[in-house]
């Protein structure tokens, strides 16, 4: 009888030490802390996210007064009684120009976003980032631009004929510099802007980044596979449909500016 009473007093005594080193009971607020961060972190990603997109709309809007084409209005009420397919958003041809001011709008949407949301403590890295965006942005649209129209030339000189043919295959063949141009273009864009950034921040921030290309890098070429594809097929129903996505692609370089962290 003995025995079996210290075998239980020896049981409950363990049965109290588990309890004290389980997770959940051993620091509550630990717990609670982590759920107030994850809380905190969506919070800022969904401010800025807003922020970003702000900014791509505010581009959107000056670069339609500045059109040359076509006198638009910033009326709300006007915009929504109107013809959707006669807004900005819809009839705008996305080049450089454009691609440029709503990639620079974004970014500083994504400053102000996490500004507003973010630690203070985060800013320098942020500033840093953004240099690398705009640059991401900037330099391989100019690329693909160029680089494509290099490609026009080239087909235009060694077979004049064939973009005018009829035969699928020879107007096929005829737009191949052009492809080639574009994605020449484009990678030598995304290469040489990775490089330039990295060296400007360090110049300018005094600090060796040494930021590799992100996948999420590729999002804000959406744009230039876009505006390539509109110069080798202008008139593709697709392609047109499918360039309207261009200022969604544009949110992602400000979100990844605003919500960029320093690393510790």
């Amino acid at each position: 009888m003995e025995m079996s009473v210290n075998d239980n007093i020896a049981t409950m005594y363990n049965l109290q030490q588990a309890r004290k080193s389980s997770p959940s009971e051993e620091n509550p607020k630990q717990s609670t802390t982590g759920f107030q961060n994850d809380k905190s972190a969506t919070k800022m990603k969904l401010g800025v996210g807003i922020c970003s997109a702000a900014g791509v709309v505010t581009a959107l809007a000056v670069l339609s007064k500045f059109d040359r084409h076509h006198k638009y209005t910033l009326n709300p009420r006007k915009i929504f009684n109107g013809s959707l397919k006669d807004c900005y958003l819809m009839k705008a041809k996305y080049k450089t120009k454009e691609i440029v001011g709503m990639g620079v709008g974004s970014v500083l949407g994504g400053l102000v976003g996490g500004s507003l949301f973010d630690d203070k403590s985060n800013m320098n890295s942020k500033f840093r980032e953004a240099v690398v965006q705009i640059v991401n942005v900037s330099l391989p649209i100019a690329f693909v631009e160029t680089m494509t129209n290099v490609g026009k030339f080239i087909s235009k000189k060694t077979m004049p004929n064939w973009a005018k043919s009829t035969d699928v295959i020879k107007s096929t063949v005829s737009k191949l510099p052009a492809c080639a141009g574009a994605l020449s273009g484009l990678f030598a864009g995304i290469y040489i802007g990775n490089r330039l950034s990295n060296k400007a921040n360090e110049k300018t921030f005094r600090v060796k980044d040494d930021r590799p290309v992100k996948m999420t890098d590729f999002s804000a070429h959406v744009d230039d596979i876009c505006v390539a594809a509109t110069f080798v097929a202008e008139k593709n129903p697709i392609v047109k449909t499918v360039s309207r996505l261009i200022p969604a692609a544009l949110v992602v370089p400000g979100f990844e500016t605003g919500t960029k962290k320093e690393c510790h």
